[in-house]
C-alpha cells in the first residue's frame, strides 16, 4: 500500500468516526423535499449533508436545496419582508451520478432543475422549474401591482453601467415611476427583446430585480 493510499484511508476513518459521533439529524431533510423551511434550516442541512457525504458532486448526489445567493446577489429586504432564493437539481439520470447509492424511487423527484423563493419573515415560499415564474410569484406577494409599473426604453436599460447612461435612466424614473417605488430592493421592467427574458437580480438602481417586459408581455419584443 502506497503511502498516498494509507493516509487517504486513515482520513476516511477519521471522518467515519466524526459522523458516528454527532447527534441524530432533526433537521430539515436531507434529501429533495417540497416543505416550507427556513434559509437557515436549509443551509443547515446543506451543510450537514456534505459534512456526512463530502462536497464532490454534492449537488446532483443529494438532490437538495442549496443557497443561490453567489449568483442572485444578496438578499432583499423591503418593509416586512425578506428575498431568500435556492436551486435544486431535482434531476434523475438513471443512477449515472452516484452508482447503485442513488436509490430514489422513480417518479419521486421532479425531474427538473428546481427554484424556490423564501420569505421568511411571511412563513411564504414559491417553488417552480422556471426562475422567472419564481421571481414573479415573490414580486406577486411582496409587492402587489408592481405588473403595472411603466416599462423602461430599451435604450436606457441597457446601460452597461456607463455613469452619464446611469444618470439617464435615473432622470426617466424619477419622472415615470411612483416615487413610493423608487426604494431599495424595489424592481423595474425593463424592455427586452425576444432572447433577453430573464428576470435579473441587483438590474434595478435600487438593488432589486431588473424584470423582463418580453416575459411578462408575450409579443412585445
Amino acid at each position: 500500500m502506497s503511502t498516498a493510499q494509507l493516509s487517504f484511508d486513515i482520513d476516511a476513518l477519521i471522518h467515519q468516526a466524526a459522523v458516528e459521533t454527532v447527534p441524530t439529524w432533526d433537521g430539515a431533510p436531507l434529501r429533495y423535499h417540497e416543505q416550507y423551511r427556513t434559509p437557515a434550516e436549509l443551509d443547515a442541512a446543506w451543510e450537514r449533508w456534505q459534512f456526512e457525504n463530502g462536497s464532490f458532486g454534492c449537488v446532483p448526489y443529494s438532490h437538495m436545496w442549496h443557497s443561490d445567493k453567489y449568483r442572485r446577489g444578496e438578499e432583499i429586504s423591503i418593509g416586512a419582508h425578506q428575498h431568500a432564493s435556492f436551486q435544486a437539481d431535482a434531476r434523475c439520470d438513471g443512477g449515472r451520478f452516484g452508482g447503485p447509492e442513488h436509490d430514489h424511487a422513480d417518479g419521486e423527484l421532479p425531474n427538473d432543475l428546481i427554484y424556490q423563493f423564501i420569505c421568511s419573515r411571511c412563513r411564504w415560499h414559491t417553488i417552480s422549474n422556471s426562475e422567472n415564474a419564481a421571481v414573479e410569484a415573490w414580486h406577486d406577494h411582496v409587492l402587489p401591482g408592481w405588473r403595472d409599473l411603466p416599462v423602461v426604453p430599451k435604450k436606457l436599460a441597457e446601460h452597461g453601467g456607463e455613469r452619464t447612461k446611469l444618470a439617464r435612466l435615473q432622470s426617466w424614473l424619477e419622472e415615470y415611476y411612483p416615487a413610493a417605488w423608487q426604494a431599495s430592493g424595489f424592481p423595474i421592467i425593463s424592455e427586452r427583446n425576444t432572447y433577453g427574458t430573464r428576470h435579473v437580480p441587483g438590474g434595478s438602481p435600487w438593488g432589486g430585480y431588473s424584470l423582463s417586459d418580453s416575459v411578462l408581455r408575450p409579443g412585445n419584443d
